[in-house]
């Protein structure tokens, strides 16, 4: 039998120029599937924030209708940034801690308990029977960034101004106003590109 290296040519296999290519190919590949994954990550975070903020400006409307003032507004008449740290979560959850605010024992807010706990807690509420806090989706380096911040308009005027750090309009109408500062806990400048808000932002 006669031996054909036409056909033997034809049988080889790739070459490390074609490996290399398709390897190249492949993390391309991986690389843009890995970033559209992190992209809906990212959209899910700030979807549950929004329905979290959502849920907090209800309880405090809530609050202010069975109280006629809004939480831990007692010994201010100016409209202030609160976080929403012991405080004020055992107010609006009617913890006995927080009888002074809440002396119905009222709840006014409902949500889910955070993923894991301590240092590590993060996306909905940590609680003890005395303490709680509310946490927003992203595990921030620092837990202080991990708090969602609330503007209430302790003067009652209907007229809410925005932190200066975020662009100091004013908000018409609204008894709070709520932000979180996403995953990079920063505000100002380019930093606000990840941060969520329970109020319509303008450009």
């Amino acid at each position: 039998m006669k031996h054909n290296p036409h056909l033997s040519s034809l049988r080889r296999g790739f070459t490390l120029v074609e490996l290399l290519v398709v390897i190249a190919i492949i993390a391309v590949l991986a690389a843009l599937g890995f970033a559209g994954f992190n992209m809906a990550i990212q959209k899910a975070k700030k979807t549950s924030a929004q329905t979290c903020m959502g849920q907090l400006v209800l309880a405090s409307d809530d609050y202010y209708e069975e109280y006629q003032q809004l939480p831990l507004g007692s010994e201010t008449n100016q409209d202030s940034e609160v976080k929403t740290d012991n405080p004020l979560m055992a107010a609006l959850l009617g913890l006995s801690s927080a009888e002074e605010e809440n002396f119905k024992n009222t709840t006014f807010f409902t949500f889910k308990a955070t993923k894991q706990k301590g240092q590590a807690a993060h996306d909905g509420i940590e609680r003890t029977d005395n303490r709680a806090e509310l946490l927003g989706p992203w595990l921030n380096k620092v837990k202080e960034d991990r708090y969602y911040r609330v503007m209430y308009n302790y003067d009652y005027d209907n007229e809410l101004r925005e932190p200066q750090s975020l662009g100091n309009e004013i908000v018409y109408d609204a008894k709070s106003i709520i932000y979180h500062m996403g995953k990079d806990g920063k505000v100002g400048g380019k930093n606000d590109q990840d941060n969520v808000y329970s109020w319509s932002k303008s450009d």
